[in-house]
């Protein structure tokens, strides 16, 4: 069942980014803003996912829905269970 779940997920790709320390800061906001949903996305990486899909929906004028972008990048990373998927796997 493993392999089921790690051919489904999509592929990585890994390449460096020079971030600043605004950028940092930025980061810092979005992480506290999906915390008051609820949501915890620690990682950088799955931050910069998610706001840049927010950024993509925003530039083509498409509705979002932060919780909805938020579940996709944590499910899709496959490294790591966020506390909402837990509480899903509980309820």
């Amino acid at each position: 069942m493993q392999d089921n779940t790690q051919s489904s997920l999509p592929k990585r790709v890994v390449r460096t980014i020079t971030l600043t320390q605004e950028d940092l800061s930025l980061l810092d906001g979005i992480e506290r803003a999906m915390s008051r949903t609820g949501l915890r996305i620690k990682t950088d990486s799955k931050l910069i996912r998610a706001a840049i899909q927010v950024a993509h929906a925003s530039l083509e004028g498409k509705a979002y829905d932060v919780m909805e972008i938020a579940e996709k990048v944590v499910k899709e990373d496959g490294r790591s269970l966020s506390r909402l998927i837990e509480k899903e796997k509980k309820s």
